[in-house]
Parts: C-alpha cells; structure tokens; sequence
C-alpha cells in the first residue's frame, strides 16, 4: 500500500495545478476512507464473534455449572456497545442505515444523488453535534477521579462499580472514533453525490 501524496496546491501555495491532479488526490482519499471502514468494519466481526462466545460461556456456566461468573454479561454488553458505535462508518460505507424511502427507489440515479445532497445537509449536522457531545461524554469520563490504582499509583479514569471494574472511558472514546469515520465515509459520499449531480456519471 502506497502513501497518499497531497496535491502540489496544497504545498506550494501556487493553486491547483490541474483539475486532473485534484481528482486523484480526492481518489485516494476516498479510497484510504473506504479501506479504514472496511477494516474496522471487519474487526468488529471479530468483536461480535467474541461477545457471542463470551455470553455463551456466561450461560454454560451459570446453568450447567452453577458458577456463574461476575464478568461475562457485563464484557458482554461493552463488547456489543463498541461494535454499535465503531460500525457506523462501514455500515454507511454501504449505505445500509435504515431509511424512509417514499419515492426515492424509482428516481434516477443523478436525481438520488440531489435528494442525497439535501439529506447531507441533516447527515453532517447530527453528525458534527455527535461527534461534539460524545468527546465531552468521554473525556469527562476519562478525566473522572475514580480512585483507581495501578502498582499503586492512582489514575484518573471512570470505572465500573461491578467487583472486577473494568474502565469505561475507552468503551465511550468508541462514541467520537465512530462518529468521525461515520464523518469521513459522509464525506465520500457527498464527494460522490456532487459528481454524479455535475455529470450524470458514477465517479469511478
């Protein structure tokens, strides 16, 4: 895998050299985009796959063995919380959200992209104000005094009140990671969109 070069225009200060070379600068970002949301997206098949095997031992041994753990249920709900939150961006990446579709299914494919371009205008509010309240969210977390020690030194961090305590600060940093690849993946979208609005044509 290549490194992502930026434009000329970008370094020298003397403007865009040819419409041709921003073009391929915005490939490769849409391309490096793509890539890291499908990268999450399949680590989080991992994730998922180890939240079932977690409940599904938590239930074997709570009902089998009788010795329930005080761990399992709760991993269990983190690890499905930063699926929900990490994910945004892949789904988006295939446009899978759930939408209301009145008539947009029998529109062509330039006037779905000028619908998309109104929506967008929704997309990047909800998604900036997002991203906004979910940093604060977890960086009061992160930043919260919980007593906590390690080799006995004590760090700042928001706990679980469960006897094992796991941290709970880098399951909510998931919120802004999330919403800010949910963010980018908006942005080849709106890239895509505007093209197909200009043209006609699918940008390839």
């Amino acid at each position: 895998m290549g490194y992502m070069k930026f434009p000329s225009f970008l370094l020298n200060g003397k403007g865009l050299d040819s419409k041709g070379e921003i073009m391929d600068w915005l490939k490769k970002f849409m391309m490096a985009v793509n890539k890291t949301n499908i990268f999450v997206g399949k680590l989080m098949v991992g994730v998922t796959l180890l939240a079932v095997f977690v409940i599904t031992l938590e239930v074997v041994l709570r009902y089998v063995f009788n010795k329930p753990t005080n761990w399992g249920h709760e991993t269990m709900i983190l690890l499905f919380a930063i699926f929900y939150c990490a994910a945004a961006g892949y789904a988006h990446y295939y446009r899978a959200h759930v939408r209301v579709d009145v008539f947009y299914s029998t529109r062509s494919e330039r006037t779905k992209a000028y619908l998309d371009l109104i929506n967008a205008v929704f997309f990047f509010l909800f998604t900036i104000v997002f991203i906004y309240t979910s940093w604060n969210f977890y960086w009061s977390s992160q930043t919260m005094q919980a007593g906590s020690k390690i080799f006995g030194i004590e760090i700042s961090g928001e706990m679980s009140f469960t006897d094992w305590q796991p941290p709970y600060y880098p399951i909510k940093f998931m919120m802004p990671f999330g919403g800010f690849l949910l963010f980018l993946q908006g942005i080849v979208w709106l890239i895509r969109d505007i093209h197909m609005a200009v043209t006609g044509r699918q940008m390839t």
